[in-house]
């Protein structure tokens, strides 16, 4: 039997992934993040972009896929199954994000 605090507490997971990818996405402009690696050597920028990268990889999925659909470029369906990996994306996410902030102590108060 499914609970709908179940249903609620996915939701949250998946709106806070979202969030959390659309902030990072925003900070990252805000800072002039170019995602250009040229693939030199193995040091702190490779694993920030792919940190980075991780972290707004949602939003850029629906907002790339979406100006695909709407161009002809890809079908409806395809344009689904981003939907479906996006949300699955930004689940772990936000699973990710929550469990931080439960681990900070932040919601102990």
């Amino acid at each position: 039997m499914v609970y709908i605090l179940d249903l609620a507490f996915g939701l949250l997971v998946v709106m806070t992934g979202f969030s959390a990818s659309w902030i990072g996405l925003e900070l990252a402009r805000m800072s002039g993040w170019r995602l250009a690696l040229d693939g030199t050597g193995f040091g702190p920028r490779p694993l920030l972009a792919l940190l980075v990268t991780a972290l707004v990889g949602p939003r850029l999925l629906l907002a790339g896929g979406f100006e695909k659909w709407r161009g002809g470029a890809i079908s409806l369906a395809l344009y689904g199954l981003m939907v479906l990996t996006a949300a699955g994306w930004s689940a772990m996410s936000g699973v990710l994000v929550l469990q931080l902030a439960f681990a900070s102590g932040f919601f102990l108060a």
